[in-house]
């Protein structure tokens, strides 16, 4: 059953691609993201009261990490993502921001000091060929000629993740995932909701729009993260770690039924490059 709930937390992430890009044609990054994680936060919040009593009791340096969380994994994260799949298709996003895992590998090397075994290198190489195969539409060799602001603001994805990632493992030396998830929320909508008076709220807020913010914030976020979580409980980190390379599969096939993109022959050659590095990666 773990097995299954693991694939549909795989599924329901991919979902959150296709729900952005719907979000994000109406709705400001700002905006979008903070009515995400205040619906998030309305049932993260009881439920860790439920679940974890006194999960409110933190002391400052713990507020510190956690407000670091909310900023590098909520806020800043967020805002990439909102703003990238407002200009580029869900299909194309998903691939680029495949590449979380290689920059927490990278950033994990530089600060812990960790070794990166050849075998490693070679999977990194292999995604960032599908990447630069994404972003150059199929011809490398015009390269910055095709890079547009969109595959920009993906590529911030990754940086702010592995940031989120970093930090996440000192914080949770002395809080459960389940209490730094839910702080993360909160410090990083708080944020969010500073910088979205800024933005201009639209004219008119279409039926589907509304659905896609509810799904991004009680689908693909409070029940995909319990939903991981149990299965971090039960099979560990790394081996739960892996049904992530689920995720731009599931995007890429969404995009196709549910918002009709046509993916080009370099999307897909790409999507098997990003993939199969990513794999290497994580179970070599």
């Amino acid at each position: 059953m773990i097995y299954f709930k693991l694939i549909l937390v795989a599924l329901f992430w991919g979902g959150t691609f296709i729900a952005t890009r719907i979000a994000a044609q109406t709705f400001e990054p700002f905006m979008g993201a903070s009515i995400r994680y205040v619906i998030a936060s309305l049932f993260l919040i009881p439920l860790a009261r439920n679940l974890q009593p006194g999960f409110h009791r933190i002391n400052r340096t713990q507020l510190w990490q956690l407000s670091l969380l909310g900023f590098s994994g909520i806020f800043a994260y967020n805002f990439f993502f909102f703003k990238g799949l407002k200009l580029v298709p869900a299909s194309h996003g998903a691939l680029l921001v495949a590449l979380n895992p290689i920059m927490v590998m990278l950033l994990s090397a530089w600060k812990y000091g960790e070794k990166v075994r050849m075998v490693k290198v070679a999977g990194m190489l292999l995604s960032l060929a599908g990447v630069v195969l994404v972003i150059s539409r199929g011809n490398p060799l015009h390269l910055f000629q095709s890079f547009e602001w969109g595959d920009a603001y993906m590529l911030g994805c990754p940086v702010t993740w592995a940031m989120y990632t970093l930090v996440g493992k000192e914080a949770l030396k002395t809080t459960s995932p389940l209490q730094a998830s839910t702080w993360a929320s909160i410090t990083g909508c708080a944020m969010l909701l500073i910088f979205a008076g800024t933005e201009p709220l639209p004219n008119v807020v279409p039926g589907k729009v509304w659905i896609a913010l509810a799904y991004l914030g009680i689908i693909g976020t409070v029940l995909a993260f319990v939903w991981y979580y149990e299965g971090v409980a039960a099979l560990g980190v790394t081996r739960t770690a892996i049904f992530n390379n689920l995720v731009p599969v599931f995007a890429l096939l969404l995009s196709v039924f549910i918002l009709h993109e046509s993916v080009h022959w370099y999307t897909w050659l790409g999507a098997v490059l990003v993939i199969s590095g990513v794999v290497v990666i994580n179970r070599l």
